[in-house]
């Protein structure tokens, strides 16, 4: 491990009450550091189980599903069967609908081919799918559909290809919210908003239908009891009152700068929930992007899809690692016991927090032998002060380089994390440690 002193001011310790679910390194189902913040609960969230369920119309004509019931007519969509509606949706009407994927997320398989109608019949494109290839056939007089896993197909064209940018600069692109969006999703009662489920909100960049890019998609998941921004009523920031929801914006907006769609769920327990509430809304926006009527549609890459998250929220990170969409993963302070790793993982820990340990951090770190790992320690940050350093800090630059790298292809932002003179190795702020496929 490369160990640097670093020389300067010390941030003051601004260990919010927003941003204190601990997130051991335990057993799975265990509570892990720090109590009441977070769920142990069982491993993995399926959804969709191993056969799922079908519903739809009683027409509709099937013209490749092995099991399940595709109804691409008018008379409903397919959601389950081990095909989840066949390499093609039935023939005639509307698009196919879609199917949930036939294994459970985590799994050891996909679902069957062409999850949530992998293609239309007779009609517009199927929407993306959860668990299964591509639809790479189109229904009679439809279009192909995209998938979500192996095979996966986006509807988005570019015309552009991504250059480098400076991560510890905001990036390019100008900033816009689009806020209580996509369905109702996530774990009740919740810690601030009790009965009341939360929908999402996402953070893109604001010329999203002209910019001539297809964008990757994040995943961002809260720390108990926090959200991306204040919500009002319930969820605040009141110091006086000692409430603390709503302080994940100038990551949000790093992000959504540098040309990524985050999509980000107001659910204050994100690691909680069957589907995950992260999960909910990815397959929401999957879908919203071969939408015709959608903002999103045909201006998201969704071959490039990547999920971080604090505390509470890298916690389930940590239970989505073996998703089958992802590119590449990020925790920042917090960790869960990690199953089926696929994609470079990120760790992140502040070396004067109190609350999740950078020892149960790095622990779980070095359980990632198979896949490029990294793991970071902010010598001066705690559980939650990094959220106010901004670019000139650490953590955000940080993700904006990972991200970059993995999932734009950037190579120059590679140099932060690969090689034995990384940028962080380098950086007097940080301790880093690298796995040894990182090392060259």
């Amino acid at each position: 491990m490369t160990s640097v002193s670093r020389a300067g001011r010390s941030i003051a310790g601004i260990c919010l009450a927003s941003l204190i679910a601990a997130c051991g390194s335990g057993s799975n189902g265990s509570s892990g550091t720090g109590g009441s913040g977070q769920s142990g609960g069982t491993t993995g969230n399926p959804t969709g189980g191993t056969t799922g369920s079908s519903t739809g119309g009683t027409t509709g004509n099937p013209t490749g599903g092995a099991t399940g019931t595709p109804t691409g007519g008018t008379t409903g969509n397919p959601t389950g069967g081990t095909s989840t509606g066949g390499s093609n949706a039935g023939q005639g009407g509307a698009a196919g609908g879609g199917g949930k994927g036939g294994s459970a997320t985590g799994g050891t398989s996909a679902g069957g081919s062409g999850g949530r109608g992998a293609s239309a019949g007779g009609g517009t494109a199927g929407g993306a799918g959860r668990g299964g290839a591509a639809g790479a056939t189109p229904g009679t007089g439809g279009q192909a559909g995209a998938g979500v896993d192996g095979g996966i197909v986006s509807g988005c064209v570019s015309t552009k290809q991504w250059t480098t940018a400076n991560p510890a600069a905001a990036g390019p692109f100008q900033v816009a919210a689009d806020k209580g969006v996509g369905p109702l999703a996530g774990y009740t009662p919740d810690p601030i908003y009790g009965d009341q489920q939360q929908r999402f909100n996402i953070y893109r960049p604001s010329n999203l239908a002209t910019s001539g890019y297809c964008h990757p998609i994040l995943v961002w998941a809260n720390g108990h009891t926090d959200n991306p921004e204040p919500n009002p009523p319930l969820c605040v920031v009141d110091s006086g009152a000692n409430k603390w929801c709503g302080q994940y914006l100038p990551l949000m907006n790093h992000l959504a700068s540098h040309g990524f769609v985050v999509i980000a769920s107001l659910s204050t327990t994100t690691s909680k929930g069957d589907p995950l509430p992260t999960i909910a809304g990815l397959d929401w926006l999957l879908q919203q992007a071969e939408t015709p009527s959608s903002p999103y549609y045909h201006h998201l890459d969704t071959t490039n899809i990547g999920q971080l998250g604090h505390s509470e929220g890298a916690m389930s990170t940590c239970m989505s690692a073996s998703e089958p969409r992802y590119k590449a993963l990020a925790a920042i302070s917090g960790t869960r016991t990690l199953t089926g790793v696929h994609t470079p993982f990120l760790f992140f820990c502040g070396g004067k927090d109190t609350t999740v340990s950078c020892d149960s951090v790095h622990t779980t770190f070095l359980t990632v032998t198979n896949q490029p790992a990294f793991f970071l320690d902010d010598l001066n940050s705690d559980h939650g002060s990094w959220a106010y350093e901004g670019a000139k800090g650490v953590a955000l630059p940080m993700a904006a380089a990972w991200f970059r790298a993995h999932l734009m292809g950037d190579t120059a932002s590679r140099k932060y994390f690969y090689g034995p003179n990384c940028t962080f190795c380098t950086d007097s702020r940080t301790k880093v440690e690298q796995n040894s496929l990182m090392a060259q």
